[in-house]
């Protein structure tokens, strides 16, 4: 990786970086090149060595941002970040010979590469010319630079606003009729290197051009950057960058460079599409954009495999999008005023705004959003049921014909696709406590990336070899890809995860065991659902009656496809039936036909409409070659005379009255068929497994064996259990359990945040810690204080004990008084200092009343003065900074006055600005807007200054003496934001008041 020391902006399109690259810099010579790549898949791009500090190790590239990767490295590379690759330097180095004077001439961009040869003939004894040619004066950089060593300094700007009007040509023609230089060196656009070979060709001047046309590899190996010189086929890349501009065929490298301009014009349609996406969704902030009736109502189709060839393996079905098809997705969301998606989806991913991110091809921000409430994109977007979530509730799909926007598959896309920021190890040195996470399954993993953010020292126990649970054993890898699991947890591993695999807890080690032998402060249960269900039919004894879990984990876990290569059979014969329509029915239908059965049936007792699995995966099924039995339930599994299956009976059903939970009731009919098979699998659900309620004596379980705990905090009946996902729900959805993972972390951190000190945690403390508000009782002289008033606690009382009271507080080190409902920590939310509370109804002596009217006129004063200013500028910018800073006084005045009670006085009018500079002590007229900001500050500067030296005139613990210092203090702060306006005013930037 390689750092950006430095980052300088020239213009809205031109930028410099200084790139720490020590190896580059100890052999760049004026002329070379570099290739730059920006990360893992972006294309490579030349630049030229814009200048190289050898003892320093910099290299300096200034870029002009025009295409997609430049833009990228103007609006996402920020000083002190890095990029994945900095070859170089590259080519050959311009040759530095004796001549008396030599002429530069620089068009853009190309004045930057210009600067070291300049510099290297200046300082080889020649006299130089620099002819420096831009669009506009708002362009022009590095002027300065260049009078250091050019004798003489030409600007050319092409609107005339700054230097010479018209074209560098004009200059040039100038220059060599009246002094006919040695040498000519020309660096810019082709159009314009080419103008000056045709200028100087008649007047017999070598010239110089640079020849940085498309390179794709920039070491010789492609030839992409060929160019005939002089009759003979060179190489930029090598041969180059700099050649004899008269022996360059131009006529021939203008055509070259045509090759691409139908993808440039696609690329720049796209550019002022997104442009006017942008404009409309950001600047304008319009929602419903675009007519129901323009879209198209159906979702763009996923690429999928053949189903006849991806039913003999197991590579994924599902192909994912293409950037295309993902565009042409995320069109069909309108961004509607209410998006009713997010309420859909179980952790509440901002989905409008993912989808906005890919509009504007910005893949890395949508990644982003979705980090904020999911941490497995790429997983989610394969398993979860959107169609029943975040889908079902998509506004267009409550329009006649209109599919919903296909939200699953853009998440996926986006998982897959877009960068993924670096892990890095969270420092963990003081973290607010120690959890053990109990399973590593959706739930487990999503608590324990939220916990480690929570500076939570977190370690994962899994009773598997590998990682990742129900992911692992229980999803075949035509759904989800074994590396896409690997991928996720790895992330969690580089910030700071513990795990450690084969340890069944419950077994291995008791919770209280991890709690009190082994040190954790809290566990999270998130062990899931993984003991299978039977129907307690006839036959189930049976050798080929398989649960599940078993079926899934023999393959998917321990490659029983693969026997005897690898040491784990499985049979499933030449017939199997699979009982259950749900997902996990469908993973082992579809599993069975990829290992070789020829017959493969679905039995489920009601009809295909009521089945849980996702339509796509009942489609899937259907493509691979199984057969459905809906309204069908087995009555026994019968069996030869030496116990193996040879058939299922099945009873026929029809569907009766709902249900409580709305399903119609499957019943019974007096018919009955048989289906010859040598293989059952029993996919009926799952049940908890009951070696941790058994092992945890006082554990409450519900009637089901589930672990009961809250439905908002996943807290249990045990201080400092919790425990959440199929665990706690029976079998559900992997968002689900990651939804329940990230409340219990929520909840975890704020009883770790307590001290452990109050149980059950409720929903507010979660939220409470999360917005930061939530703190323990801290020790004050072995005294247990409130965290925010400082108040001792007495006996039972609740940590905070002025939860709602509005308190007022004075900070020891800055004087700064706050008020309202109390800070977290007790610390100044301004210098981070310690509060003290402070209780007064007022002040009524003279001295203290003396102290609080010169506040209040140096106030009315501020305030005549802003307005008057703000009225006689003739800058629109300035007259809403000034007002702000009219109101900004305006408020002090009205904390003070409620503060203590005090009337605020009468304004004086007929604030005169003509005597505002010579009060301020500053220089210049007061009408210039430079001297009203200056003017305004010295006036704040001057007011603490007067409160300081108040301080130093009145007794120690006076009131006046307090009441000084937090006068002074506000006059300070008024300064360092008057200070920060006024540098963003010089820059251009709107104001943070405004």
């Amino acid at each position: 990786m390689y750092r950006i020391v430095r980052r300088e902006q020239f213009s809205d399109a031109t930028f410099l970086w200084d790139v720490e690259a020590p190896d580059i810099a100890a052999s760049a010579e004026p002329g070379h090149f570099v290739m730059l790549r920006l990360y893992d898949g972006a294309e490579r791009i030349p630049l030229t060595v814009a200048d190289f500090d050898r003892d320093k190790g910099l290299v300096t590239v200034v870029v002009q941002a025009l295409g997609k990767t430049t833009r990228e490295m103007r609006d996402k590379f920020k000083e002190g970040e890095a990029f994945e690759d900095f070859v170089g330097p590259l080519g050959l180095p311009q040759h530095i010979d004796k001549v008396d004077h030599v002429v530069f001439v620089g068009g853009g961009l190309g004045v930057a590469p210009i600067f070291p040869q300049l510099r290297a003939f200046k300082q080889s004894g020649a006299r130089t010319t620099a002819i420096m040619g831009f669009r506009t004066k708002d362009l022009v950089f590095w002027e300065d630079k260049f009078r250091e060593f050019a004798d003489e300094l030409i600007i050319c700007t092409d609107d005339g606003s700054y230097g010479e009007p018209g074209l560098v040509t004009a200059a040039l023609e100038r220059v060599i009729t009246q002094q006919k230089p040695d040498k000519v060196v020309a660096i810019g656009p082709m159009p314009m290197m080419h103008a000056c070979v045709e200028t100087t060709r008649p007047h017999g001047v070598k010239t110089m051009v640079s020849l940085n046309t498309i390179m794709v590899d920039g070491t010789g190996m492609c030839g992409s950057c060929r160019v005939t010189v002089g009759g003979e086929v060179k190489f930029a890349c090598v041969d180059g960058p700099d050649f004899d501009g008269h022996k360059v065929d131009f006529h021939e490298l203008h055509a070259r460079q045509k090759r691409f301009k139908t993808e440039e014009d696609k690329a720049n349609e796209h550019f002022a599409h997104v442009c006017n996406l942008e404009k409309q969704l950001i600047v304008e902030g319009k929602r419903n954009y675009k007519k129901l009736a323009t879209l198209p109502p159906h979702q763009t189709p996923m690429p999928e495999r053949d189903a006849h060839e991806r039913a003999t393996n197991f590579k994924e079905v599902n192909l994912g999008y293409s950037v295309e098809e993902a565009l042409q997705e995320a069109e069909r969301c309108i961004q509607c005023i209410t998006p009713t998606c997010v309420a859909g989806c179980p952790v509440g991913i901002d989905i409008p705004v993912f989808i906005r991110n890919i509009l504007f091809r910005d893949f890395d921000a949508a990644l982003e959003t979705i980090y904020q409430s999911s941490i497995f994109p790429s997983i989610c977007g394969r398993v979860c049921p959107q169609e029943t979530q975040c889908e079902a509730q998509c506004i267009i799909r409550k329009y006649k014909k209109h599919e919903p926007v296909a939200i699953g598959r853009l998440e996926r896309f986006i998982g897959d696709n877009a960068r993924a920021p670096k892990s890095k190890p969270i420092d963990l040195s003081k973290a607010i406590g120690k959890v053990a996470i109990v399973g590593s399954g959706p739930a487990g993993l999503a608590a324990a990336a939220d916990l480690t953010r929570y500076n939570v020292e977190t370690t994962v126990y899994e009773a598997l070899h590998v990682l990742g649970g129900v992911l692992q054993y229980g999803i075949p890898s035509f759904r989800l890809p074994r590396d896409i699991i690997d991928r996720e947890i790895q992330r969690l591993k580089d910030i700071g995860v513990k795990f450690e695999t084969n340890k069944v807890v419950g077994k291995t080690f008791t919770i209280e065991q991890l709690m009190n032998g082994r040190g954790f402060d809290a566990v999270f249960v998130a062990a899931g659902a993984g003991a299978p269900t039977f129907l307690g039919i006839p036959g189930e004894f049976a050798g080929r009656v398989y649960s599940a879990n078993e079926f899934l984990t023999r393959i998917n876990l321990m490659g029983g496809d693969r026997f005897p290569y690898l040491d784990t059979p499985v049979s499933v014969g030449n017939s199997v039936i699979v009982i259950g329509a749900g997902n996990t029915a469908m993973d082992c239908l579809r599993v069975a036909r990829r290992v070789g059965a020829a017959t493969v049936r679905c039995v489920y007792r009601r009809s295909e409409a009521e089945a849980p699995a996702r339509i796509e995966e009942i489609r899937h099924a259907k493509e691979e070659g199984v057969d459905f039995f809906f309204l069908h339930s087995p009555v026994e599994i019968l069996v030869t005379e030496s116990g193996d299956v040879r058939a299922v009976r099945l009873q026929k059903m029809e569907l009766g009255e709902a249900d409580e939970r709305g399903r119609r009731k499957p019943v019974p009919l007096d018919e009955f068929i048989e289906l010859e098979c040598d293989t059952v699998i029993y996919a009926l659900g799952t049940k908890p497994n009951p070696i941790i309620g058994q092992a945890t004596p006082g554990l409450a379980l519900n009637k089901w064996g589930n672990i009961a705990a809250d439905d908002d905090t996943q807290s249990t009946n045990m201080p400092g259990v919790f425990a959440g996902g199929d665990i706690v729900t029976g079998g559900a959805t992997v968002i689900l359990a990651m939804s329940a993972g990230r409340r219990a972390a929520k909840s975890i951190a704020a009883w770790l945040r307590l001290n452990k000190t109050k149980w059950p945690i409720t929903a507010q403390d979660a939220d409470d810690f999360v917005a930061g508000k939530l703190a323990p009782a801290i020790e004050e002289d072995g005294v247990a204080h409130c965290p925010k008033c400082h108040q001792p606690l007495e006996g039972s009382e609740e940590y905070i004990c002025c939860a709602d009271s509005e308190l007022q507080w004075r900070c020891d080190d800055c004087a700064k008084v706050s008020e309202g409902f109390a800070f977290p920590y007790g610390m100044c939310p301004h210098c981070g200092g310690k509060l003290q509370p402070l209780d007064r109804a007022g002040v009524s002596d003279e001295a203290g009343l003396g102290a609080i009217r010169t506040a209040f006129e140096i106030e009315l004063g501020g305030r005549a003065f802003y307005a008057r200013a703000a009225k006689e500028t003739s800058d629109p910018t300035l007259q809403e900074l000034f007002l702000s800073f009219a109101a900004m006084e305006e408020e002090h005045m009205t904390t003070l006055a409620n503060r203590y009670h005090v009337a605020i006085p009468q304004a004086t009018e007929g604030f005169h600005l003509g005597t505002a500079a010579i009060m301020a002590g500053v220089k210049g007229r007061i009408g210039d807007p430079t001297t009203l900001f200056e003017a305004a500050i010295e006036f704040e500067r001057r007011a603490a200054s007067f409160f300081k030296t108040r301080v130093g005139e009145t007794p120690d613990g006076s009131v006046e003496r307090q009441l000084y210092r937090e006068l002074a203090a506000e006059e300070d702060e008024h300064v360092s934001v008057l200070q920060t306006e006024f540098a963003r005013w010089k820059e251009g930037k709107r104001g943070l008041l405004t």
